[in-house]
């Protein structure tokens, strides 16, 4: 697990809400409390789909909407002179993204060995937090998946050039 701070906010923000750069990330929770609390949870609702729409959208049963399917309700949410009190968005690396990272480290683990890599992002008391964590399907000493984790997560910033830092 690694715990960044986010040093240009306003850049960090408008890529998440304003750019596509987040849009393949599978949403498990999002909380915003601003002038009202909202609370929604990513996880597709059994047999609200048929799975011919299940298909086209490429989802599978039990799993998670996208980023991009909520990104314009939640910048509507966001926007405004006023800043909101806290958010958290709880995001879970798409399974294409994490087959992609697994094969570039080389790492000795099954896609299906793993059940989920999250990254949280938290905004509260003006300092916005990035956390990671990973979750294995069995106990293991080894922590090279999570370590790999951390290290795209930072790439993954890098990349769009936002400033981080590591905090204890």
């Amino acid at each position: 697990m690694v715990a960044l701070r986010v040093l240009d906010i306003k850049k960090c923000m408008n890529y998440m809400l304003a750019t596509g750069a987040f849009d393949a990330w599978e949403v498990a929770e999002i909380k915003i409390t601003a002038k009202v609390s909202y609370v929604i949870d990513g996880h597709l609702t059994p047999d609200f789909l048929s799975p011919e729409e299940m298909d086209a959208e490429n989802l599978l049963p039990g799993g998670c909407v996208s980023f991009g399917n909520l990104r314009p309700l939640c910048f509507e949410m966001i926007k405004g002179k006023r800043t909101p009190h806290f958010f958290r968005f709880s995001f879970l690396c798409p399974r294409e993204q994490m087959k992609e990272m697994i094969t570039g480290e080389q790492l000795r683990i099954s896609p299906e060995d793993i059940v989920n890599l999250t990254m949280n992002i938290t905004f509260h008391q003006g300092e916005l937090l990035v956390t990671t964590s990973c979750l294995e399907r069995s106990f293991s000493l080894d922590k090279t998946l999570a370590h790999a984790w951390d290290s795209w997560v930072l790439d993954f910033f890098r990349k769009m050039e936002i400033a981080v830092e590591k905090t204890s």
